[in-house]
């Protein structure tokens, strides 16, 4: 019996999509920033995508933007971010 070969990036979305109760919108805005995996969220790398969806994604690796009281902080609704 073959077993099929998953990419360590995929096993990481997989996981964080787990996390986040299967939300892609959830992961996206992940307030979880202590996570060793918090950067690799999209099942890529930061700069991939970053380059594939635009630089207005660049926010979304930032730290900063995700303390209380910041941007994307777990105290601001989520649905009001369209990205």
């Amino acid at each position: 019996m073959k077993i099929p070969r998953q990419l360590p990036l995929k096993q990481i979305r997989k996981q964080c999509l787990d996390c986040c109760g299967g939300s892609t919108k959830t992961t996206r805005f992940c307030a979880s920033i202590e996570c060793p995996l918090w950067y690799l969220r999209f099942g890529r790398f930061p700069k991939t995508v970053i380059k594939t969806k635009g630089k207005e994604w660049e926010q979304l690796f930032d730290k900063e933007n995700f303390m209380i009281g910041a941007k994307f902080s777990p105290d601001i609704e989520v649905e009001e971010y369209r990205l």
